[in-house]
């Protein structure tokens, strides 16, 4: 097993500090109640479990099958039969369309290369409804130069967390993981790739908004960068 695989685990240990309800705020001016909502990179569907306990119809997508598994286990929990599905968010298919797709807390930034967003618009395109909504996040430059050398060691209850970060040159930050649990360390090294605004709007979308740190304007020391695009 691998670091993420165990991190998967901890996800919501780790991740408690994240309030998924400004990014809930912030979509509920394109949705309405019972429309039909597709969360990327869904990690351990919390997200997507606010979103069905608030009305919407949720579907939640991630590449990681133990990550979705706990988040198959959190809506049994719930009480809530939501569909998630182990795929890559660059080129999923799945055999209907829907009102809004979502895509939050950087993970844009996993993809690497130009052709990477291509392919992510596409498909998110065939899978948007006429006048659907993607709506995303994206790291700044301002976020990038915080994190340039950032630790964060806690312990937990169940382990120990050591995650370190480093900007290694004008685009990329290297994020190294160890989990430790008893006398086992599970390692494990990813990447997140900086991106121009003018990269995200795409051909076959409108750009709507773009907001930063969940205000209503975006501004130069921003961190995070939202944005709304509508399929024409």
């Amino acid at each position: 097993m691998n670091a993420y695989d165990k991190f998967s685990y901890y996800y919501d240990d780790v991740m408690a500090s994240l309030r998924y309800e400004w990014w809930l705020d912030f979509i509920k001016p394109y949705v309405k109640p019972s429309d039909r909502i597709l969360d990327l990179a869904c990690g351990s569907g919390t997200f997507a479990i606010l979103l069905s306990l608030s009305g919407y119809q949720a579907e939640g997508l991630d590449l990681s099958p133990s990550i979705i598994d706990l988040a198959r286990q959190k809506a049994k929990i719930n009480h809530l039969t939501i569909p998630f599905y182990v795929q890559d968010m660059t080129t999923f298919s799945i055999d209907q369309t829907f009102d809004c797709i979502t895509c939050f807390f950087d993970s844009v930034n996993f993809l690497k290369e130009s052709t990477d967003l291509d392919r992510l618009f596409e498909t998110v395109y065939r899978h948007l409804k006429p006048n659907g909504y993607f709506i995303f996040d994206v790291f700044s430059k301002t976020m990038m130069n915080r994190y340039k050398h950032y630790r964060r060691k806690e312990d937990y209850q169940s382990f120990k967390l050591d995650w370190k970060t480093s900007k290694i040159d004008e685009r990329t930050l290297k994020h190294t993981l160890a989990i430790k649990e008893n006398d086992q360390i599970y390692r494990e090294t990813y990447y997140e790739y900086y991106h121009e605004i003018k990269n995200l709007n795409p051909n076959g979308f409108k750009l709507i908004k773009i907001s930063g740190d969940f205000n209503d304007q975006y501004q130069k020391n921003d961190e995070r960068i939202l944005m709304v695009l509508q399929r024409l």
